[in-house]
């Protein structure tokens, strides 16, 4: 694992992270993204901690908002697959 400094949120930042280099800089630009996003929603806040505490909200809600909808579709697919397993043993017992 690579130590690598990255300018995150406007700070450079010291990091190690165990992933490949094209998935860090996606990360990286993702954040960089969000922060910009809640910086220019909150153009009269200057404190630059309370910007960084709502930007990881946001991609904490977005985030669960993800999650709920993957564990959704999900439980829907398994769901289909139980009434499908009844439906083929329902067919195989008649025939």
């Amino acid at each position: 694992m690579a130590t690598t400094r990255e300018k995150i949120m406007g700070r450079d930042i010291d990091l190690n992270i165990d992933i490949d280099e094209l998935s860090f800089n996606r990360i990286v630009n993702f954040v960089n993204e969000k922060w910009q996003e809640v910086k220019s929603e909150n153009i009269s806040v200057p404190d630059t901690q309370k910007i960084a505490a709502l930007t990881a909200v946001k991609i904490a809600a977005e985030l669960l908002k993800l999650k709920d909808l993957q564990e959704n579709i999900s439980n829907n697919y398994e769901n289909k697959i139980k009434e499908l397993i009844i439906h083929l043993d329902e067919n195989n017992y008649q025939n």
